[in-house]
């Protein structure tokens, strides 16, 4: 079982009755080959508070048991306005495209694309085989971030989490210089909008 509900809640921050943190219990192609898609949506969570996360908890961690799927939250909050405006211009370019069909799935996906702009996080995706860097990459992005250019937030931007996955670790931080982190650890993929795994109970 990967549990990282003690990792995740302390960075989960609420500055205004808009925000949410995006959560899905997600069925994946590789863990169900049997999916016709990459991967199977069974429930969404529009997380307002540590309560709520803690009262959906037992559904949450039920429903991915049952559908063998993983629970994953996206870091970057979202916020109820700026979801409502995007969902109504995406469904107008869907309607005048004649896309009608999937216009049920367009508040979900606008959740998955678009973030409030505040307090950035990153993924740094860490797989098995460079669990070995980790102290290295770590040390990189501290470094990185107390020489930032913009004096006024250089220090306060810093390695924020490690976060089990099933096969490795995901490093969460604040932004950085990506191309020069590419240039020195060229096979770790920076995340800049994706989710992190929450919950995942191992098949037996």
């Amino acid at each position: 079982m990967v549990n990282n509900r003690k990792h995740i809640e302390p960075l989960l921050v609420f500055p205004n009755k808009d925000c949410f943190y995006f959560v899905q219990v997600l069925q994946r192609k590789k863990d169900n080959p049997e999916l016709g898609n990459n991967s199977r949506l069974i429930k969404a969570y529009y997380i307002r508070s540590i309560e709520q996360l803690e009262n959906q908890w037992e559904e949450m961690t039920k429903l991915a048991i049952l559908f063998n799927a993983r629970v994953s939250i996206n870091l970057n909050p979202r916020n109820f306005v700026k979801a409502a405006f995007h969902t109504l211009q995406k469904i107008a370019n869907q309607m005048s495209n004649g896309e009608f069909d999937h216009i049920y799935k367009v508040y979900n996906s606008v959740c998955g694309e678009y973030h409030s702009e505040i307090d950035k996080r990153w993924i740094l995706d860490v797989d098995k085989d460079d669990l070995n860097k980790v102290d290295k990459i770590k040390q990189y992005v501290n470094l990185a971030h107390l020489t930032m250019s913009d004096h006024k937030t250089a220090g306060n931007y810093k390695v924020l989490a490690e976060i089990p996955t099933k096969t490795g670790l995901h490093i969460i931080t604040n932004p950085f210089n990506k191309a020069k982190f590419a240039e020195a650890f060229p096979t770790i993929d920076v995340q800049c909008n994706n989710p992190t795994l929450l919950f995942y109970e191992l098949p037996r």
